[in-house]
């Protein structure tokens, strides 16, 4: 394991990574810069071994669990998983760079008596393990909830911390009071039974998504963070990447999914990141027409920079890390002058992350 060392400036900020913020000096670290794919992603089927980082998708049929996934890993258009067929059998999905990998569970009411109540609760055991419910927010809410609290009895008694995380989807369509007022009931029964069973309720979320915009891959996002390797550090060296380089916030995007492995600590606007994820799909176009300028391992090729204006002050500035990871900031137009800057930072910044998540 590399030592990034304390790295404060005088002020206390962290400069572990060597970065430059306006006249002051630069540190050097001497990273060592990894080559290769690094977010490939495949999907195996009737894997019998589950990954050590493991996400579980589970759900009652209908409830759009498969869907989500689908337009996520598969890029599949949303209208086009109107008429999937059920999901029979367990499927997964691998993030290679992070060693991640997200489980698709048949309809729980279906296949209740041969794949959940014979399912071997060790399934959800582990530190990192993270159980996704899907609830579809216009069917029977009542007996989904049901199923839920099934599922947590036993997922508690062998891995009490487990994250749940309740995805309340099909919320397209519905005005934003009455997708307040849903959540809020699920989230308030949901409570209720749980604190009621004496079961851990401290690592319960709730988020609202559909397959019709952005909110399934920032709820995924912020799912699949928590299991991130190293996911402190990276959240440290994009802190500090922020407040040298006059930056307001910072994302480390996987192209293919647009899901963010890590974050700065800043509060995410998600308007701002469903802009942010159709500039990477504008951006990902544009690398395919470009690829075969690139000469292989040409690492000043991969680097390459983005700058998309919006409305009033901001800009979005892309930096790509590799062929598979992109470094996505927001900030005023104060930055675009700082090029330099930001071009010396940055790539700094893409040292340290492929020394952190190596191909």
């Amino acid at each position: 394991m590399n030592n990034y060392g304390s790295g404060l400036n005088g002020d206390g900020r962290n400069n572990s990574v060597g970065l430059a913020y306006g006249h002051e000096g630069v540190d050097e670290t001497g990273l060592t810069t990894e080559t290769g794919s690094a977010a490939d992603i495949r999907q195996n089927k009737g894997e019998e071994q589950l990954a050590e980082r493991r996400v579980l998708f589970m759900g009652m049929p209908r409830s759009g669990k498969t869907s989500i996934l689908s337009v996520i890993f598969e890029n599949m258009l949303a209208y086009d998983t109107l008429g999937m067929l059920p999901t029979l059998q367990r499927t997964m999905y691998t993030m290679m760079v992070t060693g991640i990998a997200v489980y698709d569970f048949p309809g729980i009411d279906e296949y209740s008596e041969t794949q959940y109540n014979s399912q071997s609760p060790e399934v959800y055991e582990g530190e990192y393990t993270s159980l996704v419910y899907v609830i579809d927010s216009q069917g029977d809410i009542q007996s989904s909830l049901t199923t839920l609290l099934s599922i947590v009895r036993m997922a508690q008694s062998v891995n009490f911390d487990l994250p749940i995380n309740i995805f309340i989807n099909k919320v397209d369509g519905l005005s934003d009071e009455l997708k307040q007022d849903i959540q809020q009931d699920i989230q308030q029964r949901v409570m209720k039974n749980m604190n009621y069973e004496g079961l851990n309720s401290a690592y319960v979320q709730f988020f609202l998504t559909t397959i019709y915009d952005e909110t399934i891959r920032e709820a995924l996002s912020r799912v699949v963070r928590r299991l991130v390797p190293k996911y402190n550090t990276l959240e440290t060296i994009l802190n500090s990447f922020c407040s040298k380089s006059s930056l307001d916030k910072v994302f480390l995007f996987d192209i293919g999914t647009k899901v963010y492995f890590a974050t700065d600590s800043s509060p995410t606007d998600l308007t701002m990141y469903m802009f942010s994820c159709q500039t990477i799909n504008a951006m990902e176009d544009i690398s395919v027409l470009c690829a075969e300028y690139v000469q292989a391992g040409d690492e000043e090729g991969i680097m390459q920079k983005t700058v998309v204006g919006m409305e009033g002050n901001t800009r979005i500035f892309i930096y790509q890390v590799n062929s598979c990871l992109s470094l996505l900031c927001v900030g005023s137009s104060q930055s675009s002058r700082q090029d330099s800057l930001l071009e010396f930072n940055g790539s700094k910044i893409a040292k340290a992350i492929r020394q952190i998540l190596p191909c």
